[in-house]
């Protein structure tokens, strides 16, 4: 199993109901970020992976305003955690919970007046980046804004999980954004970008509003990336680890076609990866995310996109 789940903060590409997308551009970096109130629920994988990683972005503030996030593997029967860590701000006090074989335990604790224990930043966007590996002993690893604030060795068996990685946060105080999820080493720099679009082309009709429209299997529509752009402003330097392509808003207004799968063109070959089956909401989305390894001029040869197809 190989799996990369990379996602700007839209609550609409977790496999949940029920989350909500906020609009923000000060408290997230990449524009929108999402709060998930339904516990256990969140992102299904295929498989249990051996390794778990996790880096993602969440606003603190000042203030005594309350909030959880849990980023945790459910073990197997769905009542605990094989593997994961939450973040708790209760009051003025906040601290992490380390989740391990179905156990719970808190880490450091920090207050307000002092919160250098957990290297946190009030009143600002943090990351939070983790580490899961399975292994007698095994290991989990939290580092906040760069900075390792706890490591726990441990007994830790991931392979007992339910394949449902549960992505919570309870409400709009605690919204995460620029969520990175994967088995194989995210590094601590990492981040999601939007990027921009340079030219379209599609065997799909475009609707009225920008929109594209398939009406029969098989037709598609693939992008180019604003490479140029994506170059003055993170620089040529800058290594693309992963790409995932998003449907926004992507909806069916039929069962039979209903599915769509995602297209990689780098200049030679045609692939395809994962296929999705778009929702009936016209607020709906799909995404498909894989590991992708490159400079950033690279990216300039290649193209990302959708084909349609009929449901199963």
């Amino acid at each position: 199993m190989s799996f990369k789940y990379l996602n700007p903060g839209y609550a609409e590409l977790l496999d949940v109901a029920g989350g909500t997308t906020v609009v923000d551009t000060v408290k997230s970096k990449t524009g929108v970020k999402f709060y998930q109130p339904t516990a256990k629920k969140g992102i299904n994988l295929s498989a249990a992976p051996t390794d778990f990683y996790g880096k993602y972005d969440v606003y603190i503030g000042n203030d005594y305003n309350s909030f959880i996030t849990r980023v945790a593997l459910l073990k197997s029967g769905g009542y605990s955690y094989s593997g994961g860590i939450g973040f708790t701000k209760d009051s003025n006090a906040m601290y992490f919970y380390r989740y391990y074989n179905g156990n719970s335990t808190i880490s450091s604790k920090a207050y307000t007046s002092d919160p250098k224990a957990l290297n946190i930043q009030l009143d600002a966007i943090n990351t939070v980046w983790f580490h899961v590996t399975s292994g007698s002993p095994g290991k989990l690893e939290i580092y906040s804004n760069g900075v390792l604030v706890d490591a726990l060795d441990v007994t830790i068996n991931l392979s007992d999980s339910e394949n449902t990685i549960d992505v919570y946060a309870s409400n709009s105080n605690g919204a995460i954004s620029n969520l990175i999820l994967s088995d194989t080493e995210i590094d601590k720099k990492e981040q999601v970008a939007v990027l921009p679009i340079a030219t379209t082309e599609a065997t799909m009709t475009q609707g009225e509003n920008g929109e594209y429209i398939a009406g029969t299997a098989g037709q598609t529509i693939l992008q180019t990336v604003d490479v140029a752009s994506l170059i003055n402003d993170y620089g040529a330097d800058t290594d693309i680890k992963g790409i995932a392509v998003i449907g926004n808003p992507a909806y069916r207004t039929a069962e039979g076609l209903s599915d769509l799968t995602a297209l990689q063109h780098d200049g030679t070959t045609l692939t395809e990866y994962g296929t999705k089956t778009a929702p009936a909401s016209t607020s709906g989305m799909v995404m498909d995310a894989h590991a992708l390894s490159m400079k950033l001029p690279a990216l300039a040869n290649y193209k990302f996109g959708w084909k349609a197809g009929v449901g199963s």
